[in-house]
């Protein structure tokens, strides 16, 4: 079962409501979707994303580069396949661009994997339950109260157990107002916290600290991903679990923060960490630090993921981010009371439909006509 031809596409497709944060301003995802024909007839597909820069050279290096190295190799050989790709680029950077374009490779290699063996995902990677909780997600930071109400009323009336907004603003007040409002209109349900990574260490203790009587299940990202040393020194001066890892691209980046004590909460992105080759091994890693998972996004594969091992904590579904919500999947994947379900088609279950995406193609040209900027 060998690898005759693969080809990657970039789609730009706008969250289907606003997304502002308190460093950033989303105004189309991208996805890098790469299709892979094998010979014995076989197709699968997979994908990565940005949010909003660089999906085109995430192509190019797939297209141009990736691609034509890897025709000929047996699927079957998928840490192999891994590797090499891995070596290949490596020396054009440790990820990002590189294991954004690994990623899209190695999701569809996965579903070839399954439809050949005839198992959906989470059993061929472990099987290690059902179903998994999930959160409801906002990128709310400009909301009103009114809106914001409006938010966390939708998701109580879904059945989510828990519900996690935006903070980060200029003030001590203004968060701790924020928090103790959202909290009020919950209840007793799990109120979680990001933050962007909008604070150094000093200024992150000194703000969330004052959190630690809402018993909130996590603040996540309050300081910079690349500051091992400051996130160490929040989780010893803060009582709220420490969430993060949505920004870091390698099992080597996790071993960091978990040897330094500088998470409680592991969130690693398929699509950002070379996919799910990789993302299995930041689990079973994080599990033998006894963290458990709670991935970033990518809520369509990310359920598999999370019934496949044993540390699975917790699945996000972003409000206006899930392709079920950009009416792009033949067969939605949807929360249902609080929990979701891992498709049981072989493979990863997650099926485009073709013709809906093509309207979000995109190509330099294209781009190159667009504000592009997503830093405030």
């Amino acid at each position: 079962m060998r690898i005759e031809h693969l080809q990657a596409f970039t789609y730009r497709i706008p969250p289907a409501i606003p997304w502002e944060d308190a460093t950033h301003v989303t105004t189309g995802l991208e996805y890098i979707i790469t299709t892979v024909h094998t010979d014995n007839g076989l197709t699968g597909v997979g994908w990565s994303h940005t949010p909003g820069v660089g999906g085109t050279a995430v192509e190019a290096l797939i297209n141009d580069y990736l691609a034509n190295m890897l025709i000929g190799k047996d699927i079957r050989d998928i840490e192999a396949i891994w590797q090499y790709m891995y070596n290949q680029v490596h020396r054009c950077g440790t990820g990002g661009i590189n294991t954004f374009a690994i990623a899209s490779i190695d999701i569809a290699l996965w579903d070839i994997l399954g439809k050949f063996y005839n198992q959906p995902l989470y059993r061929l990677l472990g099987g290690a339950r059902e179903e998994v909780p999930a959160y409801g997600s906002s990128i709310d930071f400009s909301y009103t109260y009114d809106q914001l109400f409006e938010m966390i009323d939708d998701f109580l009336a879904q059945g989510y157990q828990a519900i996690k907004i935006k903070i980060g603003y200029d003030t001590v007040e203004e968060n701790v107002e924020r928090i103790r409002r959202a909290k009020e209109r919950m209840g007793n349900l799990k109120l979680l916290a990001d933050v962007n990574q909008k604070w150094d260490a000093a200024r992150a203790i000194q703000v969330c600290s004052h959190f630690d009587s809402f018993h909130l299940g996590w603040i996540e990202e309050p300081i910079s991903r690349d500051d091992v040393e400051g996130n160490a020194k929040f989780r010893r001066n803060v009582k709220t679990p420490l969430a993060l890892g949505e920004h870091l691209y390698t099992k080597y980046q996790f071993a960091d923060f978990l040897k330094a004590d500088a998470v409680d909460i592991v969130q690693a992105d398929v699509g950002r960490v070379g996919g799910i080759t990789e993302w299995i091994k930041i689990a079973h890693l994080a599990d033998a630090y006894f963290r458990p998972m709670a991935p970033h996004f990518v809520m369509e594969l990310s359920v598999s993921l999370l019934c496949a091992i044993p540390n699975g904590m917790i699945l996000e579904n972003i409000k206006g981010g899930s392709f079920t919500e950009m009416g792009v999947l033949e067969y939605p994947i949807a929360v249902e009371n609080g929990k979701c379900r891992p498709p049981q088609l072989p493979g990863h279950g997650v099926v485009f439909n073709m013709e809906k995406l093509e309207q979000y193609r995109v190509d330099g040209k294209k781009l190159r006509e667009l504000d592009l900027k997503v830093y405030k």
